[in-house]
């Protein structure tokens, strides 16, 4: 279990640092990719995070991290 200090230092690196990207799509389609994540034993996010670092790669931009 983390500590209030550990919540805190978590909360103000997110602040800072991340977000959240929402994007509409079909039903059918985000079903379909939520069920193979889990039969591959992928987790959502990561796969979309690699997704985004592979494609702003590929378009010679940053690796994703900013830098």
């Amino acid at each position: 279990m983390k500590t209030q200090s550990q919540k805190a230092a978590r909360d103000k690196y997110d602040a800072a640092n991340m977000a959240y990207q929402t994007v509409k799509v079909k039903k059918v389609l985000l079903d379909d990719f939520r069920r193979t994540c889990m039969e591959r034993g992928d987790r959502v996010n990561t796969v979309l995070r690699e997704a985004m670092e592979a494609y702003v790669a590929k378009g010679g931009g940053t690796d994703g991290n900013g830098v």
